[in-house]
């Protein structure tokens, strides 16, 4: 097996292996982009404050329509809460609203959350595919299989570039399974395996905040599956090394 990195191989590719390569991978990152919405809570306005931001995608399961995203992610609107804060969380277009009154099912542990919404949020959320999976649970990905994940990292987030307005840029990648448990996965990456499809890479170590609860898909064969989130990503420290932990949908119980 060769010891080059994934980016040092694809510079040994011809200009057009290259060219083909980085349309494909480039289309199908945008479908992790594309499932992803941004979640953002702050205090009004008027009064001003911190800004904690995160990630979500959109289920249509038999039993309604769900916002799903990171438990700790709520439960970092629960601890301002309870320190009085005032706040309004939002999810995409939609007006703020209360996340704790729209839980339906949580799970700590595993760190997934689901918030229920009605068929017209949904479809007034914004620019985000709706994921309908033909069968549930959806399966869990193995190790040495590629997944897709997308979401909104505060790294991206645009501020103040109109009167109380904020927005939140985008960001996908493709990364290969490397160790598979029932209700957890974990993506290990390498800076040098790195290629980037559209605009520069992220710094090292930069901080990927916000991506939490961005979804994650399953590369197979006939269709790309929402299978996970993001509930985690830390910096290893050795050999620009990151780990991504990521939350599988099949621990749902509904």
């Amino acid at each position: 097996m060769s010891k080059l990195g994934g980016a040092e191989q694809f510079q040994r590719l011809s200009a057009d292996e290259q060219a083909c390569y980085l349309a494909i991978n480039r289309e199908m990152v945008r479908l992790a982009r594309d499932h992803a919405v941004p979640i953002i809570f702050a205090p009004p306005l008027s009064i001003g404050g911190r800004i904690n931001g995160a990630s979500g995608c959109v289920i249509q399961l038999a039993r309604g329509t769900f916002v799903v995203t990171a438990s700790h992610v709520v439960l970092g609107y629960e601890q301002r809460l309870e320190r009085g804060e005032i706040l309004n969380w939002q999810v995409g277009n939609l007006p703020p609203f209360d996340p704790l009154a729209r839980i339906v099912w949580r799970d700590k542990e595993n760190d997934i959350v689901l918030l229920g919404i009605s068929r017209e949020e949904a479809s007034n959320i914004g620019p985000c595919l709706i994921s309908a999976p033909p069968t549930w649970p959806p399966p869990v990905p193995k190790a040495g299989q590629l997944v897709l994940v997308g979401g909104y990292p505060k790294s991206l987030r645009e501020e103040a570039l109109a009167p109380g307005w904020i927005g939140s840029g985008p960001y996908s990648a493709i990364f290969r399974v490397t160790l598979a448990e029932d209700c957890k996965f974990k993506c290990a990456i390498e800076r040098r395996d790195l290629i980037s499809f559209e605009g520069p890479l992220p710094a090292s170590g930069i901080d990927m905040g916000g991506l939490s609860g961005g979804p994650v898909l399953l590369v197979d064969i006939l269709s790309y599956p929402v299978v996970g989130i993001v509930t985690g990503r830390c910096n290893m420290g050795i050999a620009d090394l990151e780990i991504i932990e990521i939350a599988s949908l099949a621990c749902i119980r509904l």
